[in-house]
């Protein structure tokens, strides 16, 4: 089972008086939408709806700060709301009833099967922690793995739940610690501690085992718990720790966030996270098909773009079952992403814009369809408008080199933005390697007639538009640029063997 639309109305970034439509159709999905579009509100939209067991906060706190009615009243229209690919309807979260459908069976199981990080939980992992081992307790425990199922007095139960029954043992501020109240905060202890136990080596096993999906970074780690207890006189438990311990080539790090480059750190957290997600997942139901759902919000910013493929390798081996929302504001990590995902035809691609309205009032997302921008260049050619086409053309060009050039590792100058490198020196790499290639005896990096068709567009159209003033431009010459980058869209470059 699979989501087929989600609705957002008068809920964060996304004001009131109209729903706001993500038709998935059952697909995966790319989203890419700069800061402020409203990504991070898809995001939360869909944790707060999914969120199991606890209440969580009201849905009045996530309004849209600026939607009112003509009088000044708060709109009655606000929800976040699902559509299953299963004919059973709309599943709403809304203003009104404020009650998340967690007794639909459909949205309670998919809820026990869904994962969601964003960049900010990444972070949790080593940018907070100062000195010594990262400590990992609330990340895990209060965090993803809520979700994680186990077995307590003989009876199925979560790892949050757990926790829950731990918090509500003892007596509070004022209550007493009657022999029935230390005998049930015992007892809830035991349970936890027992839990963590016996199952956190599943989730180390887990993780490292996606760890591994980045490729050899000689790395691995372990998660070392101590015993939760309880401190009577200050009427709190103590002891709450989860030690991120790492291991680096036979080097253990004792402060590993301050060790470890950012691609490791970044691989680390998404290993960890990806593998408490796949520990956490229930038994299946029989005879149901219950939804499964990672949503990810710009994970990747530590990484560059190179040790960002194998993200998306892992996805596809550790979760070709899992329906996937995959958003970010990097362009061309979303080129370079949509260009990895296009085979496997199940990939939905949809840009969310931040579209200006009068003057003194917030701005309003749009959802769009990505459009190739070859495809538009072939729009504006078919009516003869050429200018328009040719800078269309041009972006294309700038796009497809800079994810050749980030994709295999052509060398160009340094730069602290690696997007502040113009396309003229990015392409002069590639002439660079395919020079090599020829001096060395070794197979060309690109056919030889598309590098001469490439530098005969350079020379006319595309250098045409670097400079000031309007272009002379022919038809036949855009038509003739607009052929040579579609070749260059679909050429494989060789690699040396």
């Amino acid at each position: 089972m699979k989501i087929r639309r989600i609705i957002l109305n008068d809920f964060r970034a996304f004001p009131g008086s109209v729903d706001y439509e993500f038709k998935l159709d059952g697909q995966n999905l790319l989203l890419f939408g700069e800061n402020g579009s409203g990504k991070s509100s898809l995001f939360l939209g869909l944790r707060e709806f999914f969120r199991p067991g606890i209440q969580g906060r009201p849905f009045k706190d996530f309004r849209h700060a600026f939607t009112q009615d003509a009088n000044g009243n708060d709109l009655t229209t606000g929800k976040v709301a699902i559509e299953f690919d299963d004919g059973a309807g709309v599943h709403s979260w809304d203003i009104v009833t404020d009650t998340r459908p967690r007794l639909v069976a459909q949205v309670a199981e998919a809820a026990l099967r869904f994962g969601a990080v964003d960049y900010r939980e990444t972070l949790r992992t080593n940018v907070f922690h100062e000195q010594g081992y990262p400590n990992l307790y609330k990340p895990l425990v209060e965090g993803v793995l809520s979700r994680l199922p186990v077995i307590s007095e003989g009876k199925q139960t979560t790892l949050g739940a757990l926790v829950e029954r731990m918090t509500n043992s003892h007596p509070g501020r004022w209550g007493y610690h009657t022999a029935t109240v230390r005998k049930r905060i015992e007892l809830a202890l035991l349970n936890f501690n027992d839990a963590i136990a016996n199952h956190l080596p599943a989730v180390v096993a887990e993780a490292n085992r996606c760890l591994v999906g980045f490729g050899d970074l000689g790395m691995s780690f372990q998660l070392i718990a101590k015993k939760v207890t309880y401190n009577r006189p200050q009427r709190r438990f103590v002891d709450q720790q989860i030690d991120l311990v790492c291991h680096l080539y036979g080097h253990d790090p004792k402060e590993p966030q301050s060790f470890l480059n950012e691609a490791r750190l970044s691989a680390l957290a998404l290993a960890l996270y990806f593998g408490s997600i796949r520990a956490s997942i229930p038994p299946e139901v029989p005879g149901a098909q219950a939804a499964r759902i990672l949503v990810l919000d710009d994970v990747l910013m530590g990484m560059d773009l190179p040790n960002r493929l194998p993200v998306l390798r892992l996805l596809e081996q550790e979760f070709s079952d899992w329906q996937i929302i995959l958003m970010t504001h990097d362009r061309a990590w979303f080129d370079l992403a949509r260009e990895f995902t296009e085979h496997s035809k199940r990939w939905l691609y949809l840009r969310l814009l931040e579209m200006p309205t009068v003057t003194g009032q917030p701005s309003r997302p749009q959802i769009e369809a990505h459009q190739n921008l070859l495809d538009v260049a072939e729009k504006h050619l078919a009516v003869g408008d050429l200018m328009a086409a040719a800078v269309y053309v041009r972006a294309s060009f700038e796009t497809r080199v800079r994810n050749v050039c980030e994709k295999e590792g052509v060398e160009i100058p340094f730069k602290p933005n690696p997007k502040e490198v113009k396309v003229d020196k990015l392409w002069e790499g590639i002439v660079k390697r395919q020079q090599w290639r020829q001096d060395n005896g070794k197979p060309n990096f690109i056919e030889p007639q598309l590098m001469r068709d490439i530098e005969t567009v350079r020379s006319t159209i595309l250098n045409q538009l670097s400079h000031s003033g309007s272009p002379s431009l022919g038809t036949k010459d855009v038509r003739f640029a607009l052929d040579t980058m579609k070749t260059l869209e679909h050429h494989k470059f060789t690699k040396i063997t």
